[in-house]
Formats: structure tokens, sequence, C-alpha cells
């Protein structure tokens, strides 16, 4: 009886150590893309100019018409110009994307 409990610590400790280890290289690959992902957007709102088309997250597409700290103008396909953050930009459409980055 003896050793079917120290079997089953035995198990037990392997079985926790595998999961700790599973969570350590879990969290090493989501900062890397959190930072990755960091990185991007805050390139992107450097480079907002007046005249770019720009696309939402949500897939709403337009033309800057007015850059600010916090919000711009974008007018859309209707010809209405609107008002959002800036930071709701996910991406310059027409834009190059360098390979490998």
């Amino acid at each position: 009886m003896y050793d079917f409990w120290e079997s089953v610590l035995t198990s037990s400790i392997i079985f926790v150590i595998f999961i700790v280890i599973a969570l350590v290289g879990y969290g090493l690959l989501s900062q890397r893309g959190m930072k990755r992902q960091k990185k991007h957007f805050a390139q992107l709102h450097e480079k907002l100019a007046i005249g770019q088309k720009v696309m939402f997250a949500n897939g709403l597409l337009g033309t800057l018409k007015r850059v600010g700290d916090e919000t711009v103008d974008i007018r859309i396909k209707s010809g209405e110009i609107i008002e959002v953050s800036r930071f709701a930009i996910s991406e310059i459409v027409g834009q190059t994307k360098t390979a490998g980055k």
C-alpha cells in the first residue's frame, strides 16, 4: 500500500511541475506578442497624417481629415466627417508591410 501512495505522490508532483512549466512558457510567449503589438501601434500613431486612408478594428474605412492628440476626424464614404479616438485605428491602408517584422 505504501508503494501505491508513493507513486501517486510522485506522479502528482510531476504533473504539477509540468503545469507550472506550461504556464511559464505561455506567459513568456504572451508577453512577447504584447510587446510586438504595443510597438506596432506606437509606430502607427506616429505615422498618422492628414489624407491617409485608415481602417478601424471593426472594418470601417475612412480618410484622415484632422489628427489631434486623442481624436481624429475621418471622412467616410458617405461624405460625413466623424470624430473618433485615434486609438481605434488598426492600420493605415495602402501602407506596404516589411517582410519578417
